[in-house]
């Protein structure tokens, strides 16, 4: 193949700026291709990603409008030419010019379509207007939980000989490993896909001409290659942020769960806002949370089932009134504080907050409880919230009535039998 020649300017094909995406602004799309990785793969999936950072990949996120690039390796940037902010919230077809063969790109989006892995030869433009020929490997990403499609990735290896001593390096070492197990996509597919549709497509005649069978091999197997160790590491921070999320469900059950029927039974009789934390267990999640507590804090009880009780807390709560509630749950005793807490939809309230150990029939800390009083103006000495009750009254009276719930489950009884 001859020395590549600039494409003329007036015969590019235009291509979709941010503009034209059908978004409400840039900003908003700016947003959600920066979070576009992180709610599907977590915080770290780019520093997984960067051990990659000298192969040429994208990661493009069918479910943004445009299906935008929504990470673009320091391979790709290099090839192409761009810079980072001028291909990210991009669709990859900026790359295609007046030359690149439409069957290709017909192939590309058939299997976007189908979710299905595809690869083909693929003449594509520099930023410069310079063209290049690739083989380019596709391949969807799965969710691990629920099957869902997630992103597709895709890695180009270019046919032209033009590369670093780096990254020869680098494809030394990937043709080795390619011969090695397979990374799973998800569960709707897998790299099996990917090897069959290897064998199942052959690549057009005209493309392949100037290239030696040996080395359009060896290009095929380094592509291919490139191209499972990133749906390798997507897959696994995908899997470690799923198996997370089930983790926190099934603590978040067992809390639920620990309470015995009689025992949530007697609690629903007790009509304040209070909540009860397994002392048992790490942070003390909340195990039972009463109607009016919902009610005052607008949160629902799957919301506050199994979670510290410290998601009330604010930018304004005072560090003070939380440190003297952490020294007696750690002395095991009582004790009152007016804390600032913060409802579901952010708003404010002051909160009188008692916060008292409960013990079973052998005098251990099993629960703690908290029982909680909205305070609509400063608290003055004999303030009276209901008849004669004074706040400490009617608090008092809520703890008891839970010791007195608890302890009248004689050993075991307390929690459900594992079997």
């Amino acid at each position: 193949m001859g020395r590549p020649i600039p494409a003329p300017s007036s015969t590019r094909i235009s291509e979709p700026s941010l503009s034209q995406v059908p978004t409400c602004t840039e900003v908003a799309i700016t947003n959600c291709v920066d979070e576009s990785l992180n709610r599907s793969y977590g915080e770290s999936v780019k520093e997984s990603l960067q051990k990659l950072r000298y192969y040429s990949f994208i990661v493009t996120d069918p479910h943004l409008p445009g299906h935008p690039i929504v990470y673009a390796s320091e391979g790709f940037l290099h090839m192409t030419g761009y810079l980072p902010e001028e291909v990210m919230g991009r669709n990859p077809r900026l790359l295609q010019g007046p030359d690149t063969d439409r069957r290709s790109v017909l192939q590309i989006r058939d299997a976007i379509c189908e979710e299905k892995p595809c690869h083909v030869v693929l003449l594509n433009y520099t930023k410069q207007g310079w063209p290049f020929r690739i083989v380019f490997h596709m391949a969807p990403i799965f969710s691990q939980a629920d099957g869902q499609l997630l992103h597709f990735v895709g890695a180009q290896r270019p046919l032209a000989d033009c590369l670093s001593k780096r990254v020869w390096h680098c494809e030394a070492s990937l043709l080795g490993l390619h011969k090695g197990p397979s990374a799973f996509l998800g569960p709707k597919s897998c790299t099996d896909s990917i090897n069959s549709c290897l064998k199942g497509h052959q690549l057009s005649d005209s493309c392949l001409n100037y290239q030696h069978s040996g080395q359009r091999k060896k290009k095929l197997k380094v592509a291919s290659a490139i191209l499972q160790l990133v749906v390798h590491e997507l897959v696994t921070s995908n899997k470690l942020m799923s198996d997370e999320a089930l983790c926190g469900r099934c603590s978040s059950e067992k809390v639920e769960t620990a309470l015995c029927s009689s025992l949530t039974l007697a609690l629903t009789r007790i009509q304040q806002s209070f909540v009860i934390s397994d002392a048992k267990l790490p942070g003390m999640p909340v195990a039972y949370a009463s109607d009016m507590f919902l009610h005052l804090t607008g949160y629902q009880k799957h919301e506050v089932i199994g979670r510290s009780c410290k998601f009330l807390h604010g930018q304004d709560t005072d560090a003070c009134a939380v440190e003297q509630i952490r020294d007696a749950i750690r002395d095991d005793r009582a004790c009152t504080v007016r804390i600032l807490n913060y409802r579901k939809n952010g708003s404010p309230f002051w909160n009188l907050l008692h916060v008292a150990p409960v013990r079973d029939h052998t005098a251990k800390v099993v629960y703690y409880v908290g029982v909680q009083l909205h305070l609509g103006f400063p608290l003055g000495e004999g303030f009276l919230v209901s008849g004669n009750a004074t706040p400490a009254m009617l608090q008092l009276g809520a703890v008891g009535a839970v010791k007195v719930a608890v302890r009248s489950l004689q050993g075991r009884g307390l929690c459900r039998s594992s079997s």
